[in-house]
């Protein structure tokens, strides 16, 4: 069969099948085509907060060119830091410069006075005035002038001091602790302050407490005032993170949207400088992401996302501009805070480069801490330390020619550190402490060879000083206890007792610091005896007859050493008389005895308490009539290594009874337990004559070398004496100088011939 069509007819059916899958085609390729134009020319990442350059003066403009304001004077820069000038200050601008966002002015102040808040960091001013500038990284302080005078007080952080030559240039320099001030005559400044080291350019120029009279009563009315506006900048931009940054946070389908978007972004990006841009996108995105996590809480793992992010990621300027917005709001998150994490994370990616950079980081750490101590958060502050010390370790682990470069940076931050620490009731502590000894230390490691170091080591012993009285204070007003004094105490004084051996110089101060440290070694001791423990009475009190009663001792160890040396003097008491005075003392303080009887003295002095008992407790002692002294203490298992005065006995045996002070007995270095060989009193005197009487012949013994000591007839018991190459084990009888014990020897000069 034929079928015939007419030429030119067209059928209407549509090949549906074939549109189908154009329709497809075209959807999926124009989807691709935008993805690619989305991850190749879009950014992933809005960065719209940034610094908004802006500098609004009280009244007009804020340019080069002299002023003189009637009333306060306000310049803000960013709507973030500030200049105030009080009312009748007169000043000179000689410099404006803005870069993106960051200010930098330079002033002359002629009279009046100027406070700065430059905590956000986006103003650096330099502040001229008569033969000083003063400048700051961050932080509050106030500079004023006169007509003789020029004052300067750090009330936040420290402040940098310069002392101009002729020609402004900066001639020596030092930073102005925090919550100190220095005020200057003017013309104060000689050239020869350019080869002043540091030690010798505090002394000649000092700093000081403030103290109320010093202390203008506007000023806390200004940074309380600053103090408000830093809060609210950081509340405001939490809100701003918690309110725009959720979307980062993102779960179930959209996170994994987002990854395949990413993974399209990878494989569809050939530019090697949009790849560089999607890593820096992807940064941002985690940065935002622990931000949000931060306000939320979540501070674990906003930690987590920060250290998955690569480190110097982010390069391009419209980044760091970003970066920097950050960086200045953070500025006044401190240890634990939620936004810590992001801060610090900001400060090492910023920061990162040199030593120089990581001086800055570790100075921002101690302001840190300075402001935690100052908002009463000394446990975080103490916590915060750690990363303190931490990197300062790392730091003086260089070699000396590395830290030589930084010799004045490592004296400013041990005197920014001593500020501190002796400031704060809360960081007395030998953990705390430790780390300003090894300041000193990278001190005198990096001095020049032959450059006298006297001032640096008076300076630090002034520190000492006052730390110990500060210790002294605590104890006795319970706010230390006597384990962290003694540990602390005994360090510091160790560390002064060295600084003082070497210096040279015969500075009159020299005599009152070593008084104090006389004094302070006695404190030590007296915290740790029994009448510390046992007595009753104030501080002050009981310190006062401990030290008497050590007078008492000594006086009483000279008599001693006397009649071990065959000195005696006869008294104008018959026995019976000295007799009838010691049963008199005794009895008056309620001691019940078998006997007393001399030891033997001509001056009838000294006598033995046989079968002795106090409120139940039984004894053996000797006693010292004049001093009245009860010495040779024994009280049960407990030898007592020094004496206690009468009227303290029955405190101390009761303390003992009740078991306080039982591991206190007894000089510095025996307290803890109580030694099975600890030795009297009188034993203590004998083996020091022997130790005197052995060093002639070129031996030398310790407590640990004796097994016995007779006193009554100089006998003394030896083992692993060092003599020659060898140890030997003899017994030595002083009167007389003979030995036994050792085969063919009779004399100490014997033995030591025949062990060489």
């Amino acid at each position: 069969m034929t079928e015939n069509f007419e030429v030119g007819e067209v059928s209407n059916e549509v090949n549906w099948p074939l549109f189908t899958r154009f329709l497809v085609f075209f959807v999926v390729s124009g989807s691709l085509f935008l993805i690619f134009l989305w991850v190749v020319f879009l950014k992933s990442v809005s960065v719209d907060a940034m610094l908004k350059p802006s500098v609004i003066a009280t009244d007009g403009d804020f340019e080069v060119g002299d002023y003189a304001v009637d009333n306060d004077y306000e310049v803000y820069f960013d709507g973030i830091d500030l200049m105030r000038f009080t009312a009748g200050s007169e000043f000179s601008i000689e410099d404006v410069s803005e870069d993106q966002g960051f200010y930098t002015v330079s002033i002359i102040l002629e009279n009046g006075g100027v406070w700065v808040a430059n905590m956000g960091g986006v103003l650096d001013v330099k502040i001229k005035s008569d033969d000083f500038m003063f400048q700051n990284v961050d932080g509050y302080y106030y500079v004023e002038k006169d007509d003789s005078k020029v004052f300067a007080y750090a009330y936040k952080h420290p402040c940098e001091v310069h002392f101009l030559g002729d020609s402004d240039n900066s001639l020596n320099s030092y930073l102005l602790p925090e919550g100190y001030y220095v005020d200057f005559s003017i013309g104060a400044v000689a050239d020869v302050i350019a080869d002043l080291r540091y030690a010798k350019l505090v002394k000649d120029y000092p700093f000081y407490a403030i103290s109320n009279n010093e202390e203008r009563d506007f000023i806390e009315e200004f940074a309380e005032s600053d103090d408000d506006r830093y809060r609210k900048i950081l509340s405001d931009f939490e809100n701003l993170v918690i309110e725009n940054y959720g979307s980062y946070d993102s779960e179930g389908l959209s996170a994994k949207i987002e990854s395949g978007i990413d993974f399209l972004r990878d494989k569809l990006t050939f530019s090697k400088t949009k790849k560089v841009e999607n890593v820096e996108q992807d940064t941002l995105k985690s940065l935002n992401l622990a931000l949000y996590l931060s306000v939320q809480g979540q501070g674990e793992q906003a930690i987590v996302v920060l250290t998955e992010i690569e480190q110097g990621s982010v390069d391009s300027d419209q980044y760091v501009s970003y970066l920097n917005y950050l960086n200045v709001v953070l500025n006044n998150s401190v240890y634990g805070d939620d936004l810590y994490p992001v801060k610090n994370y900001l400060r090492e990616l910023l920061y990162s480069v040199g030593v120089e950079d990581g001086i800055i980081v570790l100075r921002e750490r101690l302001n840190e801490i300075y402001d935690l101590v100052n908002s009463g958060e000394v446990a975080l502050a103490k916590s915060a330390f750690s990363d303190y010390e931490r990197g300062w370790w790392d730091f003086l682990g260089m070699s000396s020619d590395e830290l030589s470069v930084y010799r004045k940076d490592i004296s400013e931050e041990r005197e920014l550190l001593s500020v501190l620490l002796l400031g704060t009731e809360g960081f007395y502590s030998a953990d705390y402490f430790g780390l300003l000894e090894s300041f000193e230390d990278a001190i005198f490691k990096v001095a020049v060879s032959g450059t006298d170091l006297d001032e640096e080591r008076q300076s630090f012993v002034s520190s000492k000083v006052k730390a110990l009285n500060k210790i002294e204070s605590l104890v006795a007003g319970g706010d230390l206890s006597i384990d962290a004094a003694t540990d602390l105490m005994i360090m510091l004084l160790e560390s002064a007792d060295v600084l003082m051996g070497e210096i040279e110089s015969e500075a009159a101060v020299l005599t009152y610091y070593q008084s104090e440290i006389d004094h302070s070694w006695i404190v030590v001791q007296f915290i740790n005896s029994v009448e510390y423990s046992s007595l009753s009475g104030s501080f002050d009190e009981k310190l006062e007859a401990y030290m008497q009663k050590e007078q008492d001792i000594e006086e009483l160890k000279s008599y001693l050493q006397g009649l071990h040396l065959g000195a005696d003097s006869a008294s104008e008491l018959t026995l019976d008389e000295a007799k009838s005075i010691v049963e008199d003392d005794l009895d008056g303080v309620s001691i019940s005895y078998d006997s007393v009887s001399s030891v033997g003295d001509s001056a009838y002095r000294l006598f033995t308490i046989d079968g002795a008992s106090l409120g139940g407790v039984d004894f053996e002692a000797k006693y010292d009539r004049e001093s009245r002294l009860i010495y040779d203490l024994v009280v049960g298992e407990v030898r007592f290594t020094t004496g206690v005065r009468l009227e303290d006995l029955e405190d101390v045996v009761a303390g003992l009874e009740s078991g306080g002070g039982e591991e206190e007995v007894g000089e510095v270095e025996e307290v803890g337990e109580v030694d099975e060989r600890s030795f009297t009193y009188s034993e203590q005197v004998a083996i020091g004559l022997l130790q005197d009487y052995l060093a002639e012949y070129g031996i030398a013994i310790s407590e640990s070398n004796i097994v016995d000591v007779d006193v009554e007839n100089d006998v003394f018991t030896l083992e692993n004496v060092e003599i020659g190459d060898g140890l030997v084990d003899f017994v030595i009888y002083l009167e007389s100088g003979l030995v036994s014990g050792v085969e063919g020897v009779e004399t100490v000069e014997e033995l030591v011939n025949i062990r060489q």
